[in-house]
């Protein structure tokens, strides 16, 4: 029972990626083109998705979650798995971002 408590007490914990230095960064799927961007959020970190050709609409949120994957996976993270989508003026932003 100790040994098991002392496992638990050595494992990583999940921590928000930090906000980009650089700004927003463009994120490929195919040929569509995407901007994404931890910004400060409402309860921490918000990662916003863009397309760069059309905005989103509401019924893109899907889309903009894999583009928000792929951004997280470049900067070696994932997309934290609770992130909810909300569609804000042609752009989801993710609460929560990275981790």
């Amino acid at each position: 029972m100790a040994m098991g408590l002392l496992c638990a007490c050595g494992a990583p914990v999940s921590r928000p990626m930090p906000l980009a230095e650089s700004g927003p960064s463009m994120v490929m799927m195919g040929s569509t083109s995407y901007m994404a961007d931890l910004q400060p959020g409402e309860t921490g970190i918000t990662l916003a998705v863009t397309r760069d050709d059309v905005p989103f609409g509401y019924a893109d949120g899907l889309e903009a979650k894999r583009a928000a994957e792929i951004f997280c996976k470049r900067r070696n993270g994932r997309l934290m798995s609770t992130a909810m989508g909300h569609f804000v003026d042609g752009a989801w932003q993710f609460e929560g971002g990275c981790i």
